[in-house]
């Protein structure tokens, strides 16, 4: 489903499709004047007889684009000044996704000397483990340090972008 919504947001005009929908959620997708985020909704299970997207599905998601638009107007406005300080963020999560590189090849390495008979199962297992929790603290580190660049450079900003886009926007020209 692409369904198409328009929005006149301070006099600019704002487009965007309903790229999904339906009665537990609905995904947003703006494509003018900016293209390439989205945002959504989810009702959990347990709520689904209160909430019914298919019913307001074309409201929420006039809200959601608006939310976006402002969110993506905010930072465009603000782009140079954040730009800047975000490259000390980009290099520490460039560190961070090096380092999962290296655990992805540890894995790999312990599976095969488990394969070839060099580790017992104990072994292999508690290697594992030590290298999906650094992994995990690997993730939480990246996460934190965007989290903290919003406090400091946004105060107050309820976002309805993710991390991956907020840092897509930043690391894009």
């Amino acid at each position: 489903m692409n369904k198409h919504i328009s929005l006149t947001i301070d006099g600019h005009s704002v487009s965007g499709i309903i790229s999904d929908l339906s009665r537990s959620g609905l995904t947003v997708e703006i494509t003018f004047p900016f293209s390439g985020y989205r945002t959504g909704r989810h009702v959990p299970t347990y709520a689904r007889a209160n909430r019914n997207y298919l019913e307001i599905g074309e409201q929420v998601a006039s809200e959601l684009l608006a939310e976006l638009y402002n969110d993506l107007q905010l930072l465009a406005e603000k782009r140079y000044l954040l730009t800047t300080e975000f490259k000390r963020v980009l290099s520490k999560l460039s560190q961070h996704k090096t380092s999962q590189k290296e655990l992805a090849a540890k894995t790999s390495e312990q599976k095969q000397q488990f394969k070839a008979g060099l580790q017992d199962q104990k072994h292999y297992q508690q290697s594992l483990k030590a290298i999906r929790d650094h992994g995990t603290q690997q993730v939480m580190q990246s996460r934190e340090l965007v989290e903290q660049f919003i406090d400091d450079h946004l105060p107050g900003w309820h976002h309805s972008l993710d991390h991956d886009q907020l840092i897509s926007f930043l690391s894009s020209d």
